[in-house]
């Protein structure tokens, strides 16, 4: 205490010239040649100039590219010709009043005309058929799958980003799910902890593949939402959960039907004649009832089974 009063007065008559030196120190405001300071505002006007000029040559690229990509995507509502289409279409069967057989094919058309996408009524009818096709390949073919709507939305998902791009990002994503696998297979921590650290690897391959799909002049990654991306990252997510518990040729086998399945459900959603079809006869969706029923009915061997025990047979 008796040393604190000389030091506290001390620090009062130092503090006012060393704040005084630092401020000299740091002072910002020198004076300068007029003629030096032009230069510097010219060169930076300059390099702005220069900044926004590569920016709006850069956003000029991009907007013509996006003008080149094609509008017929299923996943967004048609445009005016396309709606225009669409209803001379209709002429080609006339539904004006609905009766017992032709309800539904009224039900759609009524929609179209007051303005619900047909892209959008021709996917939904369309998810029994590919909902059909999973049963069909699990029941009677005996070949697993990543559950029942993943498939489907994998189809989607291919019809929203092209095949080209979505080849892409799947191919990305198979390489990150079998690279997290093999780094967090030995990782002693919870399932879903591990499954949050694979998205990371999923993540980053996917970020990769888009850049590349824009190196390589992928015009279609220029209109490519999230949405799209996340149901190809879903797929990886649920790859890595069947990598984590069964074995790789399992998970291969699973995997592999997935993906058949969903690029047989793009071929059908981009075919025209699926399209003509399902949007001018929708009663066909009402075939799916008694071919479930059949399929949910069958007891018999799976076709992989005939050939996996017909050794054992013929023995």
């Amino acid at each position: 205490m008796k040393l604190f009063y000389p030091l506290f007065l001390l620090m009062l008559l130092l503090g006012p010239s060393v704040g005084h030196a630092q401020s000299e120190e740091k002072s910002p405001f020198q004076f300068r040649d007029p003629d030096a300071v032009e230069t510097d505002t010219a060169t930076s006007t300059a390099t702005a100039t220069q900044d926004i000029s590569a920016s709006a040559t850069a956003a000029s690229i991009i907007n013509q590219r996006q003008n080149l990509i094609p509008t017929n995507n299923l996943t967004q509502p048609e445009e005016l010709t396309e709606k225009t289409a669409i209803l001379s279409l209709f002429e080609s069967r006339p539904v004006n009043e609905p009766g017992l057989f032709n309800i539904i094919a009224y039900w759609v058309q009524e929609a179209v005309r007051v303005g619900v996408p047909a892209n959008t009524i021709f996917l939904i009818l369309l998810t029994p058929f590919l909902a059909f096709f999973v049963s069909f390949i699990r029941v009677v073919i005996g070949l697993p799958t990543l559950d029942m709507l993943v498939p489907i939305a994998l189809a989607f998902a291919l019809v929203a980003v092209g095949i080209t791009v979505g080849l892409l990002v799947l191919g990305a994503i198979l390489i990150a799910s079998y690279l997290s696998k093999i780094s967090l297979s030995k990782v002693r921590i919870m399932f879903y902890p591990k499954r949050s650290l694979s998205m990371v690897f999923l993540a980053v391959a996917v970020f990769a593949a888009l850049t590349l799909g824009v190196v390589l002049e992928f015009d279609r990654i220029l209109s490519v939402s999230i949405f799209p991306i996340l149901v190809l990252m879903l797929l990886g997510d649920m790859i890595v959960s069947v990598q984590l518990h069964k074995s790789a040729a399992e998970t291969f086998t699973i995997t592999g039907t997935t993906i058949f399945i969903g690029l047989v459900g793009y071929l059908a959603a981009t075919s025209s004649i699926i399209q003509n079809i399902v949007i001018l006869y929708p009663e066909v969706i009402l075939l799916v009832i008694p071919a479930n029923i059949i399929v949910g009915r069958y007891f018999g061997l799976r076709v992989l089974e005939v050939f996996r025990f017909n050794k054992v047979v013929i023995d």
